[in-house]
């Protein structure tokens, strides 16, 4: 197509260098939607598989376009209580139909569990981009007497030009959540272009993508039942030039699924080079969609550039989650030996019968009184027993664990019945740590048993389903084990005999593909320790 009947080679130079450095690296308002142009080590923050598609149109001249156009997909892998998310990227920048830059990111990113509710995330991303400038234009040279000639080739030496670079850009980020797994606080630091290519079209030295600092950093100063507020901050240094967004983000939950929570986001914020943002986006379990408008409040900006439109989309493609493995219980054990393998018995020859010795009539009626003494005088041997060896070896057995006297041979504190009631679990329903009237009952019956055999230690430990957040999960785990150690306590057991922790949606005892299978596993197991 015609673009210009006459269009200055020099006009084309100073557009091309004016825009340079700022269409090779969108800083998109609605950056906490933008990891890979905020802070590679955001990419870490990622839970689950994700799309994320980015926009944005910014004025600069009347007809003149600064046009970036960004999708990127992220997959995370859990490493035990870590996370590796491996990413990728494509970028599209236009400049005023002139200028075109089309390349890929790919990034990495480990986020290390700090805490329950705090994660470090490094990340590191490498990119390759190829710059051009168009043909199709219409030149001074194209011109005889004052006529367009279509059949001569423009000779100017800045149309239909290709540079090819890459990039290398790396980031640190620090978040913290709540006890609900809402984000708290968040800090980051990121260094792009750190090589800075050259990109000059003539391969003009000192023609480099200029070395970008960013820093960004958000607390949340008020958390409501349904609203929030979290003042935010990003600092960016490029090309010797520095500038910063201030203001803030303003949270509303509209209601909590099963899923998730499903809300509205609000941004306010003042960039320092004179543009009043503002931001709104609707925020749900599956998706995000968010609109941006960022309106000139200053004087020096002329009527062209009269606002910058983004829209951010982003897509939660499959929920990742730790494979299953079913949890098998193993029968209790007689012996420290028959939790060995049993050796191999050859079958060519059956051993010789042995003619066994008779036994005195005296050791007989012995053994047999023995035999017939009242289990609660063996316990309270063995208890006190276990008392001079100090602490005994744990056989695992379930959901509950039993010692030994310190000699090897098994020590049977519990009866059939408690065994059964310790196997038993503390049930809850859907995003709730509340005990039920039927929960309280079964708690009632580990009370009688704890108050009964005062010589163990009871481990409380708390799981949730695979639906939500995996930190909410983990908090809420926790949440539940505390609110049965709070009743037991109630009830008169001592809280040095009860230990806490939080599973959080692992170890399920079934899939979580039914609801009666996800019921099963929003659960608090019974450990004894001795």
């Amino acid at each position: 197509m015609i673009f210009l009947k006459k269009f200055s080679p020099l006009l084309i130079l100073i557009l091309v260098f004016s825009i340079k450095a700022q269409a090779q690296e969108p800083n998109f308002s609605m950056y906490h939607y933008a990891p890979f142009f905020t802070n590679p080590g955001q990419i870490g923050a990622v839970e689950d598989v994700r799309l994320m598609l980015n926009y944005r149109n910014q004025a600069i001249e009347e007809g003149d376009n600064f046009r970036s156009s960004s999708i990127s997909a992220y997959y995370p892998i859990f490493i035990g209580n870590h996370r590796l998310v491996i990413a990728g990227n494509f970028l599209n920048d236009e400049a005023s139909d002139f200028v075109s830059t089309n390349g890929g990111l790919l990034g990495v990113a480990y986020s290390i569990q700090i805490s329950s509710n705090s994660a470090l995330s490094l990340g590191l991303q490498g990119g390759y981009f190829q710059r051009k400038t168009g043909s199709d234009y219409t030149t001074d040279d194209q011109f005889v007497n004052g006529v367009f000639d279509p059949t001569i080739v423009s000779g100017d030496a800045v149309l239909n030009q290709n540079k090819s670079y890459p990039t290398l850009s790396g980031g640190i980020y620090y978040e913290v959540s709540d006890e609900s797994g809402r984000d708290k606080a968040f800090i980051g630091a990121s260094i792009f272009n750190a090589t800075e290519p050259n990109i000059s079209f003539a391969d003009v030295e000192d023609d480099n993508l200029p070395l970008s600092l960013k820093a960004t950093a958000g607390y949340r100063v008020y958390q409501g039942m349904k609203f929030s507020v979290m003042p935010t901050m990003r600092w960016i240094n490029q090309a010797d030039n520095n500038y910063f967004n201030l203001g803030s983000r303003f949270g509303y939950e509209l209601e909590s699924t099963e899923e998730g929570p499903k809300g509205v986001s609000l941004g306010l914020w003042y960039n320092t080079n004179d543009l009043g943002v503002f931001s709104i986006a609707y925020e749900q379990p599956k998706f995000t969609v968010g609109i941006s408008y960022d309106l000139p409040v200053g004087e020096e900006l002329n009527a062209g550039q009269n606002g910058i439109f983004e829209l951010a989309v982003s897509f939660r493609l499959k929920r990742k989650t730790k494979a299953y493995v079913p949890q098998e219980i193993s029968p209790p054990t007689s012996s420290a030996t028959s939790m060995e393998e049993e050796p191999e018995v050859e079958d060519e020859e059956e051993p010789e019968a042995v003619e066994e010795e008779p036994i005195p009539e005296e050791v007989s009626k012995q053994t047999e009184e023995e035999v017939n003494e009242p289990a609660e005088e063996k316990t309270d041997v063995v208890k006190e027993n276990d008392h001079k060896a100090g602490s005994g070896q744990e056989a695992d057995t379930g959901h509950i664990t039993e010692g030994t006297n310190g000699t090897g041979t098994f020590a049977p504190e519990l009866t059939a019945e408690e065994k059964r009631v310790l196997k038993e679990t503390v049930k809850f329903e859907l995003n709730s740590d509340h005990l039920t009237a039927d929960s309280k009952e079964f708690l009632d019956k580990v009370v009688a048993i704890l108050k009964n055999k005062d010589q163990f230690d009871i481990e409380l430990t708390g799981y949730t389903c695979d639906l939500g957040a995996e930190k909410t999960n983990y908090e809420l785990s926790k949440s539940r084990a505390d609110i049965v150690s709070q009743y037991l306590r109630s009830n008169g057991i001592a809280a040095d005999r009860l230990q806490v922790k939080a599973g959080g949606e692992s170890n399920p005892v079934a899939d979580n593909s039914t609801e009666e299978n996800r019921r099963k596993n929003r659960r608090v197991e019974f450990k004894v320790v001795y």
